[in-house]
């Protein structure tokens, strides 16, 4: 389905919550907005779904204070390094964007981001491939 943001059909996107939820609320928002979404029931999932298929861009909540979560992201990236890296989290500081940089994330929105504010960043990365350096 083509939305008003541009005029080719929207890549996919891959969507990855703990709280299955609100992961399925996202994932729901995110669609009646035009968008293309699956949404991974656990972390191995999204690892070997990110591995095996192209999604133009990677949505994750993460805890940036969790060593296992960090690891999951190093490996997120390394399984999809062509992939824009969205990660939701507590906090979305100068800190915490660092941190999040540091493991390979290109995006941090605080989790208590809206709808709106998620597919206007995943709209902007769906117009531009991730350069892979």
């Amino acid at each position: 389905m083509k939305t008003p943001l541009w005029d080719i059909e929207p890549f996919p996107t891959l969507l990855f919550d703990p709280d299955v939820e609100h992961a399925r609320k996202l994932a729901t928002g995110l669609r009646k907005e035009g968008l293309p979404v699956e949404v991974a029931p656990n972390a191995d999932a999204m690892l070997l779904t990110a591995h095996d298929r192209y999604f133009r861009t990677l949505v994750v909540a993460a805890d940036l204070s969790d060593a296992a979560c960090l690891a999951f992201l190093n490996k997120l990236r390394q399984e999809a390094p062509g992939s824009w890296l969205i990660v939701t989290g507590a906090r979305a500081d100068e800190d915490a964007l660092a941190i999040a940089h540091r493991h390979g994330v290109d995006s941090l929105l605080a989790v208590s981001a809206a709808v709106p504010d998620l597919f206007a960043r995943i709209a902007a990365l769906q117009l531009r491939s991730r350069p892979r350096f």
